[in-house]
């Protein structure tokens, strides 16, 4: 791409004349002038092609496009690169080829308007041309007569210059269009020495100062292409040329530097004519902070006149304008203030360079005391306020540095008294004040205190460095030998270690005194069970006088109601019994804690038998919340799984009978080491009703079974109730003891059953389980068995007909069942019947009901000891109820 052309303007009457009349043509005159724009602008550069072939083309394309209006095209204006001190209108995308022309109309007139008002440089971007119309800028009073033109200044100080000027006018034009295209290889001057020698071009004397701005410019040691530097050793460098040579075609010029030393020659397309020694002028910006004192300040680069120095204006910060790469190997700056007002040149080493607006940091100390609440305090410079000094009147900031900004205020960068940055506020708030000793004098203190706040910091110093966080001693008690009222209003102690380290100043908010080595008493509210003699409560802190003894604390649960983190470095509980009465302090290492009155978990196995009814079981130890009661449990055994010694006094034991069952106070049961349980006294007779139960003479060791004893009467001396769930009677037959038999195995024995109750204490089997299920009915033994295959299953008391009118043989289950009936005839009925012979004839039922419902007890005492009925089979209730519910039609019957 090529680079663009400038045009630089003197604001006469209006810039924009000067505009339209230098670009009128097809070709735009370059006019450069220095910064200082009240001097008369140079023209010294040949005319330049403005359009090539390829912008002719897409002109013709684009001519199809709609034509846009004034407002359209000033829409189309974008000023999204202007500076502090510019304002620069570039072309958006969208403008037609041939609209370009009117766009750059439209730009002009807006330029023209906004230098009116803004008083700011303006730079307009046509394509490749740049169009500069300087603002006004004031000239230094002490500088006047130096504020014309350099090239003015040039012309006066060499007077043949300006014969040269115009002697060399065709070789800078020349120079000028070449420039344009600079991206084309440079042709070095040719290497035949031979015809070089024969050929050596005459020197035509030349008497300019020029600019390299071809990056690719190469400086030859020699007329025969002979390299010598090239690139960025030469480029923007400023020489003087004192003469020119035409070789090939090529016009170079022969550069000498400040010392009048030839430094060799380079293609004049590579270069551009200054006005004076200062070099032509570049673009640059950023911002200068004037920190260091002596520097000059020049008005002239061509005569170096020095109009101040930097120690007029120190600290101050300036806008940089542009830049000149001078003659004597210098970049020179030109600095600009907020205000628009030139100040001059300055060399890039005198001052300090930053790339924002509020300068340098500069050091500042001391304190400053807030006398305005109308401004603002900024987190940064881009100004956004955090706070206002109304917030702040009247009270204290601590300075740490300083910015002396373009706008020309001077903003502290600000601490409160606390230590906590408060961000920058401008000086003019604020009146600088002297403090002595802000920290406030010390006073001795002597006390223990304890860090209770973890939001706190320990210092080092009263410039607030971090020594330590809170976090890291939270808890720990320390000795406290002095403190400091400090001008913030706060007090700060000074903390020592039990190892006599200092440990920093803290917030005296930040702790809590105790009354003794103990430090400071805290708040708690836990529990603990003591498990072994050797812990015991102490008096003080020195475990020097025991106040309760660890054999009197032993298996206790006791209140942790208050902590001690003592000097010494040891964490003591404060210990109470459920009495409130205070037990001493124990060390809190040598015990477990928990939030639960019940207290610690403690192991513990065994066997658990309930002794007493109408207890409560319970799920919560805390809440005392049940789920279960010893009613129905009553007289069980379970396993105990661990116990609890509670605060209340009691311990609890936690059972278990393959589920977890709850928390039982363990005064409402009998403990044993053994799964059968504890020795339950049992007086009764029983009658044996399986014929295949085993009996033990331990458990479990089986001796034999209840065959030869089933159907007989024996006696009952005790019981177990075994783990397993199942109670085991210690069974006697006179004074010969037989064994420990289960008790489902039997069934009390009276003068008559109790036939409002199942046969048995066991459940009644699942007819769904048992695919070969069958009834039978023993009319010797007056019983009826509920069969699966050979193995009977339940054992019903049964009462069958007199003179042996129960039908003897093989039958089934008929469809014919119902809730009750009643025969006149006999006057009897009966409840739940199910017929098996002759559809409804032959049933079986319950003990016999009279002609209002009412069982007869007088037959139903028969039941399970002889006949009675007429042919049926009388069963207790809840048997022949469970008959008539649940078992099938087709259910074998066999009778005997």
């Amino acid at each position: 791409m090529r680079k663009a052309k400038i045009i630089r303007t003197r604001q006469v009457v209006s810039p924009l004349l000067t505009l339209l009349a230098a670009v009128a043509l097809s070709g735009v005159t370059t006019v450069h002038a220095s910064d200082n724009t009240d001097k008369t602008p140079a023209v010294n550069e040949s005319v330049q092609s403005s359009a090539t072939s390829q912008q002719e083309q897409a002109a013709a394309t684009d001519r199809k496009a709609d034509t846009l209006s004034d407002d359209d095209l000033e829409k189309l204006i974008d000023r999204s690169d202007a500076t502090p001190t510019q304002d620069i209108l570039k072309m958006k995308d969208g403008v037609p080829s041939d609209q370009q022309e009117a766009w750059l109309t439209v730009a002009k007139r807006v330029a023209d308007q906004d230098l009116s008002t803004s008083h700011r440089e303006q730079v307009i971007l046509y394509n490749e041309t740049k169009i500069v119309v300087p603002a006004p800028k004031a000239a230094a009073p002490s500088a006047e007569s130096d504020a014309s033109n350099q090239a003015s200044n040039a012309s006066a100080q060499n007077p043949s210059s300006a014969a040269s000027s115009a002697a060399a006018s065709s070789s800078s034009s020349s120079a000028a269009a070449s420039s344009s295209s600079q991206s084309k290889p440079e042709a070095a001057p040719a290497k035949n020495e031979a015809a070089s020698a024969a050929a050596t071009p005459a020197p035509v004397t030349d008497n300019r100062y020029v600019s390299v701005t071809d990056k690719n410019a190469v400086l030859y040691a020699d007329l025969n292409g002979t390299k010598k530097q090239e690139g960025a050793a030469v480029y923007q460098r400023t020489f003087k040329s004192q003469a020119k040579y035409q070789k090939d075609g090529v016009t170079y010029l022969a550069l000498y530097d400040a010392n009048q030393t030839l430094q060799g020659y380079m293609n004049q397309a590579s270069i551009k004519v200054a006005a004076g020694a200062g070099g032509v002028w570049t673009n640059a910006s950023g911002y200068a902070s004037l920190t260091k004192p002596g520097q000059d300040v020049y008005g002239n680069l061509d005569t170096k006149q020095v109009i101040k120095k930097s120690d007029d204006v120190l600290d101050n910060t300036y806008f940089i304008s542009g830049a000149y790469h001078h003659l004597d190997g210098q970049v020179y700056y030109s600095l600009y203030d907020s205000h628009n007002n030139w100040l001059g040149y300055m060399a890039g080493s005198g001052f300090e360079t930053v790339n924002s607006a509020e300068g340098a940091w500069a050091a500042a100390s001391g304190y400053a005391k807030v006398v305005d609440k109308n401004y603002a305090i900024y987190n940064s410079f881009k100004f956004d306020a955090t706070g206002s000094t109304d917030h702040y009147y009247q009270q204290y900031f601590k300075k740490v540095g300083q910015y002396h900004h373009v706008n020309g205020a001077v903003y502290y960068s600000v601490f409160d008294l606390f230590g906590h940055w408060l961000g920058y506020v401008n000086s003019a708030a604020v009146q600088n004040v002297t403090i002595a000793n802000p920290e406030g004098t010390w006073q001795a203190d002597d006390r223990y205190v304890t860090v209770t706040d973890n939001r706190a910091t320990l210092y080092s110093d009263f410039n607030w460095t971090k020594k330590q966080a809170a976090t890291d001693v939270m808890l720990q008690t320390f000795k406290s030998t002095g403190k400091y009222h400090n001008l913030n209003g706060l007090t700060y102690l000074s903390l020592y270690d039990k190892d006599g380290n200092w440990r920093g100043y803290i917030n005296q908010q930040s702790i809590t005194a105790g009354v003794s080595d103990g430090g400071a008493w805290l708040p708690a509210n836990a529990y603990t069970t003591f498990t072994a003699a050797n812990v015991n409560a102490y008096a003080d802190f020195n475990q020097q006088k025991v106040a309760t003894s660890g054999a009197g604390l032993v298996n206790q649960t006791v209140n942790i109601s208050g902590q001690y983190h003592a000097f010494g470095g040891v964490v003591y509980y404060s210990i109470y019994d459920v009495r409130g009465k205070w037990l001493g302090y124990v060390d809190a290492s040598q015990v477990k804690t928990t939030s639960s009155a019940a207290g610690l978990w403690l192991p513990h196995d065994g066997y658990l038998t309930t002794t007493q009814s109408g207890q409560m079981i319970y799920t919560n130890l805390d809440s005392f919340a049940g789920g279960r009661t010893t009613t129905a449990n009553y007289q069980r055994t379970f396993r105990i799984m661990g116990e609890y010694k509670h605060y209340n006094g009691a311990t609890y034991y936690s059972l278990y009978d393959g589920n977890w069952m709850g928390y039982l106070n363990s005064a409402l049961g009998s403990e044993s080491k053994e799964a059968q349980g504890v020795w339950m006294n049992y007086n009764a007779n029983v009658l044996i009703t399986a014929s295949n139960a085993a009996l033990y003479s331990s458990f479990f060791n089986m001796t034999r079974d209840t065959s030869s004893l089933y159907g007989g009467v024996y006696q009952v001396s005790g019981k177990y109730s075994h783990v397993n769930g199942t109670t085991y009677y210690s069974l006697y037959d006179g004074n010969r003891w037989l064994g420990y038999l289960a008790s489902w195995a039997t069934t009390p024995y009276m003068d008559y059953y109790d036939w409002t109750k199942p046969s048995q204490s066991k459940p009644y089997p699942d007819v769904n389980m048992y695919p070969n299920l069958s009834i039978e009915v023993d009319i010797a033994k007056q019983r009826v068995y509920i069969k699966n295959g050979s193995t009977n299953l339940y054992t019903m008391y049964a009462s069958t007909g007199i003179d042996n009118s129960t039908p003897r043989g093989h039958f089934a289950i008929q469809t014919e069942r119902g809730y009750s009936f009643y025969n006149a005839n006999e006057g009897m009925g009966a409840r739940y019947w199910t017929s098996f012979l002759d559809h409804g004839v032959y049933l079986f039922h319950s003990v016999p009901t009279d002609a209002n419902g009412n069982y007869i007890v007088s037959q139903a005492k028969m039941l399970g000891k002889q006949p009675g009925s007429h042919g049926c089979v009388r069963l207790t209730i809840p048997d022949a109820q469970w008959i008539n519910a649940h078992i099938k039609v087709g259910t074998p019957v066999y009778i005997y």
